[in-house]
């Protein structure tokens, strides 16, 4: 199955880590970049669609919009029939984990940097939820 997958992150470097990371661990899907969550935030608003599958990449402490102000917009748009949210953050404070597990589009909060290994577990879940 091929997916939407946006990697919503300010740094360039992270990014094409990212990247390679996810073709890697053989993650397919059509990839999109936005560094910053309003641009991202204009583009599913206007793309979005329930048949679409989207795995979505996003940094909590970015310039213009933030991972928390873009995840209270999107939620509004979006479903957990068809999106899966991964927060990459370099914070791993506890207070930030026990909100984003009370968000239903969250899925796994990451600490960066993020590694094949977390790579191939991310993609078995995506598996898990949408193929079987």
């Amino acid at each position: 199955m091929i997916y939407q997958l946006l990697l919503i992150e300010d740094d360039p470097i992270f990014t094409f880590l990212l990247k390679k990371g996810i073709e890697a661990a053989a993650l397919e899907g059509d990839i999109h970049n936005f560094s910053n969550g309003l641009t991202a935030l204009e583009f599913l608003t206007k793309e979005y669609s329930k048949e679409v599958n989207y795995i979505i990449f996003l940094d909590l402490n970015m310039p213009v919009m933030n991972g928390w102000q873009f995840m209270e917009k999107f939620e509004k748009i979006a479903s957990t029939e068809n999106c899966m949210v991964f927060v990459l953050t370099s914070s791993a404070y506890q207070q930030d984990i026990d909100k984003l597990k009370e968000k239903p589009l969250v899925e796994e909060f990451v600490t960066k940097p993020i590694t094949d290994f977390i790579l191939k577990g991310i993609k078995k879940t995506v598996v898990a939820k949408f193929e079987n």
